[in-house]
């Protein structure tokens, strides 16, 4: 999720379980901190290693056994920082609790996007995700951080609590639609006689009308948008297509390869949505999952591998690009005025 999401639930939730004893205001530092603290993973960085910053974003710093770390170092962070003001936060213990809300929102919230948090490290590194909100989402985001703002300034917990009663209930209306969504791709591709080996439903930028759906069939990824009304029926729109990657693919890297090495690694952390395509006798796996424009099948980062798969062959690629007339053909996706929509079940 984005930083300011994170920020407005840790001043929230540190607010709200404050206990007496405590300022309100050191409580709601506490909380913004330490709900900011897990990202500090983007400072993981290897020149000669184009995938660590995948490998390691969401990994250990966001797991349930890191919160306590996150708690206690933001604890003593903030009770210093108050006690060289010359305030008086109460003892730092008693910013133990609200830090650990902090950091436990991060957590939560970003399990709710699509990317994938290893919340069991060290006892797995499964990435879970719930794909019920959007990494950015204004209308879950600014009714939240208006009355976290609030609660800070007018010391009423009371609003902190209702921000947080907001961005739950914002959260679950996202796992309906999504549920919605996904039972209506799975019904009509059975229709069709369609039973695809892969298939996943993502929240597209803002919004809990239009999910971006993925599946495969017959080794072709299929990229759609179902359109969910809150009250009304489904619609379905379908996207783009690309050839699905596997190990025998024509042009991989040799076995053991560096670029054989690199791809693997992709791999795992793409779980396996990998798409495939040939450029000047170089292949180019993708990550389907992700792409700027919820019919696109061009993902948004991929890794390019020449023939001898050396270092030098090897690249990380990342594709924000966005054409003309792309901002109008996604609100068209959101409105439901692209013509190209057809009811489902």
């Amino acid at each position: 999720m984005d930083n300011v999401t994170h920020a407005a639930l840790g001043i929230a939730a540190g607010i709200v379980v404050r206990r007496q004893g405590c300022s309100l205001p050191a409580a709601a530092v506490a909380g913004l901190l330490a709900a900011e603290a897990p990202d500090l993973d983007v400072f993981i960085r290897q020149a000669d290693d184009p995938l660590v910053a995948f490998r390691w974003h969401r990994h250990f710093t966001h797991s349930f056994a890191f919160l306590a770390v996150w708690a206690a170092l933001t604890a003593g962070i903030v009770a210093g920082l108050f006690h060289w003001r010359g305030r008086h936060p109460g003892p730092w213990t008693g910013l133990l609790l609200p830090a650990a809300a902090g950091t436990l929102t991060h957590l939560l919230c970003d399990n709710c996007t699509s990317y994938g948090t290893m919340l069991l490290w060290p006892f797995s590194e499964a990435r879970f995700s719930w794909d019920c909100l959007p990494i950015i989402d204004l209308f879950a985001t600014l009714p939240l951080l208006v009355l976290a703002i609030l609660a800070w300034r007018r010391h009423a917990p009371r609003l902190a609590a209702y921000g947080l009663l907001w961005f739950s209930a914002y959260a679950l209306a996202g796992v309906w639609q999504q549920r919605r969504a996904e039972t209506g791709v799975r019904e009509w591709l059975a229709t069709k006689g369609v039973a695809p080996a892969k298939l996943a439903v993502k929240p597209t930028i803002s919004n809990l009308l239009a999910w971006r759906a993925i599946w495969l069939h017959e080794g072709r990824w299929q990229v759609a948008v179902v359109r969910v009304s809150p009250f009304g029926g489904r619609q379905l729109l379908l996207g783009e297509t690309r050839t699905a990657w596997t190990p025998t693919s024509a042009g991989n890297p040799p076995p053991f390869s560096p670029g054989a090495h690199v791809i693997t690694d992709f791999s795992v952390f793409t779980q396996g949505w990998n798409t495939y395509d040939r450029e000047d006798g170089a292949i180019v796996v993708g990550d389907i999952r992700f792409a700027m424009l919820p019919t696109s099948s061009r993902p948004l980062w991929s890794v390019r591998c020449g023939p001898g798969g050396t270092p030098a062959e090897t690249t990380l690629r990342m594709d924000r690009r966005l054409d003309d007339g792309d901002w109008d053909r996604l609100l068209d996706l959101l409105t439901g005025a692209d013509p190209r929509y057809f009811p489902i079940p």
